[in-house]
């Protein structure tokens, strides 16, 4: 455990380290890039329970690994909204958005949640754990503008009973303000283990945002008093993934990359209204890019419930063995009874098609997946 957090850039808080020791020991540790993410799982905390959170109860995610950062002055907005054709300086206080900030080629060069919580300030949580690659060169063209990395860090709670669990970390005469929240709005609480903390509604769950030492206040209590409320690790995240019906819930950087513009991916409705009459890093390479993609980010059905897992790079192929594309990101899906996947396949490759994956036989579909198809 020591050794492995110690190729961690930071332990906020000692959050992993705490959750380490009163879960029993983690199972094994989930990379992404350079970064120790998190935990696949604990040895006390079984995969079957962690499922049942988020499909009958409420579940919580670890989410400290995140690069989170302050960007204030007034010329904050303008500098965001020169990385991405998705705007944020127009944001009230207190909302939030869900942006990929782009290269010049025009594909993605990270994913964030921002939250507007001052005139002059952004908080942003970047799920790749890394700045926005051209976030610093370009502040060099602005004169009011400060960047920090934040003191602040979250935790989220997924699961039909998501709003009551996070309701219950929370002072009583802060829980109607909690339940009145639309989507990506957030409000300032108080906690139940004192300290201040940011709860933000989004589309799958609430966050709880607050300082390293209260976070992991908060943290310790959800799992040493709040029985109902169960912590999940990243195994249990991937099925969640696939899973979910309400977003496309890609991960960055495996079905989300610097190789993918927002069309191939899905995410051309981020396009601002204004993006043809505003510049952005990327902006023509992305407008170029329309229309004229290289693959698409698909979903796989296993054909066979007994079809096995298959790996980040597996080769999506055709009857005759030609190639396709490749699987992103893949996991059992209890709800399916079978293999779920996402894969980068061939514009021609549609849904509907038979293709040939990790030695299985596989249905191509839209994602989110909609109900099981019949099995070819």
């Amino acid at each position: 455990m020591q050794n492995v957090l110690k190729l961690r850039r930071v332990d906020p808080g000692g959050i992993l380290h705490a959750t380490d020791a009163l879960l029993g020991g983690v199972t094994k540790w989930t990379v992404l890039g350079d970064n120790v993410i998190g935990a696949w799982g604990w040895r006390e905390v079984d995969l079957d329970q962690q499922y049942r959170a988020v499909t009958h109860g409420a579940g919580a995610f670890i989410a400290s690994a995140m690069c989170y950062l302050e960007v204030s002055g007034s010329d904050a907005g303008a500098l965001l909204d020169a990385l991405s054709p998705r705007k944020v300086s127009d944001l009230p206080l207190g909302s939030a958005r869900f942006v990929l900030f782009t290269t010049p080629a025009g594909t993605v060069d990270e994913e964030a949640v921002v939250v507007r919580t001052g005139p002059e300030e952004f908080l942003l949580s970047c799920g790749g754990g890394k700045e926005p690659g051209w976030l610093r060169r370009t502040a060099e063209f602005f004169t009011e503008v400060s960047i920090l990395p934040s003191e602040v860090f979250s935790f989220n709670i997924k699961g039909p009973k998501r709003l009551q669990a996070v309701q219950s970390l929370v002072e009583d005469a802060d829980r109607g303000v909690i339940a009145d929240l639309r989507n990506f709005q957030s409000c300032q609480v108080r906690t139940l283990v004192g300290g201040q903390a940011r709860v933000l509604r989004s589309v799958i769950g609430y966050e709880v945002w607050a300082s390293a030492e209260v976070l992991a206040a908060v943290w310790r209590q959800l799992v040493t008093e709040r029985p109902e409320i169960t912590p999940c690790g990243w195994e249990l995240l991937t099925i969640y993934r696939m899973e979910c019906r309400d977003i496309t819930f890609g991960l960055f950087p495996v079905d989300v990359h610097i190789g993918t513009t927002l069309f191939e991916i899905g995410a051309g409705w981020m396009l601002s209204d204004d993006h043809d009459n505003r510049d952005y890093i990327g902006r023509d390479g992305l407008l170029k890019s329309r229309g004229s993609q290289r693959l698409w980010l698909a979903g796989l059905h296993a054909a066979d419930p007994k079809a096995g897992c298959p790996l980040v790079g597996d080769e999506v192929l055709d009857d005759s063995g030609g190639f396709l594309g490749y699987v992103t990101s893949a996991a059992p899906s209890p709800r399916e009874g079978r293999v779920l996947a996402f894969a980068h396949l061939a514009p021609d490759c549609q849904p509907g098609a038979v293709v040939h994956a990790a030695g299985s036989r596989w249905q191509v579909s839209t994602i989110p997946f909609p109900a099981l198809p019949t099995a070819p």
